[in-house]
């Protein structure tokens, strides 16, 4: 990316702000889907995320111009909403037929709803460090 810094400007930020996005959100939901293996070893998903998003957001501003704000609590919010669409979905598949497929349905917008929420949340922007060697961020 930063061979090609053209690619870390205009529309292109937009794409930037869904992959970090996408990435974030698929690990919380799924983290708190299963949390047995966090629960092993004696940490709590949501401790457990939010630490990793910490590191993660520290690493990305080495290479995008943007950063999700992680510490807004409406982005907070949003995830957890996103677990709890999952869950309801998970119970609508479980039941099936048509009523199942149609909560289905519902939970389906419900979700897209909330990550287009999300996305429209302010991120944080900021200038690229001068020096492109990436700096371990923990």
């Amino acid at each position: 990316m930063r061979a090609n810094p053209h690619l870390l400007r205009g529309g292109n930020v937009f794409w930037i702000r869904f992959f970090l996005l996408a990435v974030y959100a698929t690990m919380y939901v799924r983290d708190h889907t299963r949390p047995m293996l966090h629960h092993e070893m004696g940490l709590e998903s949501g401790t457990y995320d939010y630490e990793v998003f910490r590191i993660t957001n520290e690493i990305t501003k080495q290479v995008f111009p943007v950063s999700l704000d992680i510490d807004n609590p409406a982005f907070r919010e949003g995830l957890s909403h996103l677990f709890h669409v999952q869950t309801q979905m998970n119970a609508a598949k479980a039941q099936g037929g048509l009523v199942g497929n149609l909560k289905r349905a519902r939970w389906a917008i419900s979700g897209g709803l909330t990550f287009l929420r999300l996305y429209f949340l302010p991120v944080k922007h900021h200038a690229l460090p001068a020096d492109v060697r990436m700096v371990p961020a923990w």
